[in-house]
């Protein structure tokens, strides 16, 4: 038995993500403040990050990431988009035609945007390059001089350029067209959706709506004295086509009306006197071009754009003053201590020491290597709060997990700093659970450092 996953099963996981990320709880969760390294004396990062702390998908690195987490950020609806790999059209490149029947189109250049920031998709492939870059917003495939002939699909609105347009990704949506005779839900619309929201509605209305586009040559065949019938049947209706005869072979079907409402078609040639010529016919997807870009043009990727900006939630739960190298997605975390999920916009995900009153940490340093002269459990200094006695700690594999003990005194490996913890309750917990929820994404990154001052646009690509 041979069996395929499908480029709509594809498209539909990314809408289940999108749509899951909008109306759940998911966080972004930055971590790892130490150095790519194997033990803790190593304060250089690895320059072969890539290939020596790879990722990996089983419970060790996933804990461990977990344990490395220093804060975490709310993604909200608008903050993930469906996108697409970006062909932007230049003058001199050729593109290629959609095509129904190759299982590989969706690697290819078949549709392109433009500098106004319009799509278009390829429809006829001209004789050689692209010269001549479309700007018409027809409902119908349009040919430009070149022999191209684009189907204009949408164009990028602003605000989804900001956040979700790159050198090599462009951001995509369908518009629904389920309220079309809903008044309310059209006036909702943004004015960028409700002009696409017209323009899908108008491509599946029209009368040539899934149509036949083109044919293509697949046989030339033999002894053709004189001119075939072209035959298309199918499930739509009015497709007609003629063939074209050169040296008694058959060197092209012409498509002479595109009828409408085909899903499946197949064209026979007959009669002229010869035989074996044969061609394939290039469907329109779905309800016809133009209708779901999404689908037409393989959204099975999602983007998710967020920035951190400062210090965040309340002015501290976003880490200042220290660099993060490990970005998560984390789906329904719950808060420390409960089962509750997290719906804070920001959350400090880092356990505490709490030092004595009266402990000056003016001396500790960010990053250093923390001992505990009793217990001997290590940590790395991730953040100093000098106000209110704590430094917030990460333990990973290179320090262990050994727990610090109630009194004991906290040596600095660097600064050589020491202070005593407090005789109770000297170790606080996070805002939330690190091991709660469902970790869906983790990436290893070279560091990007954090100031009060500065904004992280982090985007993420995930392909389905």
């Amino acid at each position: 038995m041979t069996a395929i996953v499908t480029s709509d099963f594809r498209v539909v996981n990314a809408e289940n993500f999108k749509s899951n990320v909008g109306s759940s709880s998911v966080y972004i969760a930055i971590g790892k403040s130490d150095v790519w390294s194997s033990t803790t004396s190593d304060t250089t990062d690895s320059t072969n990050i890539g290939s020596e702390f790879p990722p990996n998908d089983h419970i060790d690195d996933i804990g461990e990431a977990r344990a490395n987490f220093m804060a975490m950020q709310k993604i909200n609806a608008t903050d993930i988009s469906h996108v697409v790999p970006r062909y932007t059209w230049a003058s001199g490149s050729s593109y290629f035609a959609w095509d129904s029947n190759d299982g590989a189109i969706f690697d290819k250049a078949f549709y392109i945007l433009t500098a106004e920031f319009k799509c278009y998709k390829c429809i006829v492939k001209g004789p050689t390059v692209s010269t001549v870059q479309p700007t018409q917003t027809l409902t119908v495939p349009t040919a430009e001089s070149d022999g191209y002939s684009w189907k204009y699909m949408f164009t990028v609105q602003v605000v989804d350029s900001e956040k979700f347009l790159t050198t090599s990704y462009m951001p995509v949506k369908t518009v629904s067209l389920a309220f079309s005779n809903d008044a309310a839900a059209q006036a909702a619309l943004s004015e960028g959706d409700y002009a696409q929201y017209l323009n899908q509605k108008a491509s599946r209305d029209h009368g040539n709506a899934g149509g036949i586009e083109r044919t293509e040559i697949i046989t030339q065949g033999t002894g053709y004295s004189g001119t075939p019938t072209v035959t298309i049947t199918g499930d739509g209706t009015g497709a007609t086509a003629t063939a074209t005869v050169t040296a008694q072979k058959v060197t092209a079907i012409n498509i002479t009306a595109k009828g409408s409402g085909y899903t499946f078609a197949k064209v026979v040639i007959s009669g002229g006197g010869g035989s074996s010529a044969t061609a394939n016919l290039t469907l329109a997807p779905g309800k016809g071009h133009g209708v779901d870009p999404v689908s037409e043009l393989g959204g099975f990727f999602a983007a998710i754009n967020t920035q951190l900006t400062g210090a965040g939630g309340s002015g501290t739960d976003l880490t200042v003053g220290n660099d993060f190298r490990q970005i998560s997605l984390v789906k329904n975390p719950v808060n420390f201590g409960t089962t509750t999920t997290s719906t804070a916009a920001t959350l400090k995900a880092m356990s505490y020491l709490d030092f004595a009153s009266g402990v000056s940490l003016s001396s500790f340093q960010v990053d250093e290597l923390l001992v505990g002269a009793t217990s001997g459990a290590q940590a790395f200094a991730v953040d100093i709060d000098t106000t209110s006695g704590y430094i917030y700690y990460a333990q990973n594999s290179k320090t262990g997990y050994t727990p610090f003990t109630n009194g004991e005194t906290i040596n600095g490996q660097t600064s050589s700093a020491a202070g005593a913890l407090e005789s109770s309750n000297a170790v606080g917990n996070p805002e939330v659970d690190r091991d709660s929820g469902q970790m869906l994404f983790l990436e290893n990154r070279t560091p990007i450092n954090r100031t009060a001052t500065q904004i992280e646009d982090i985007k993420l690509i995930i392909e389905f």
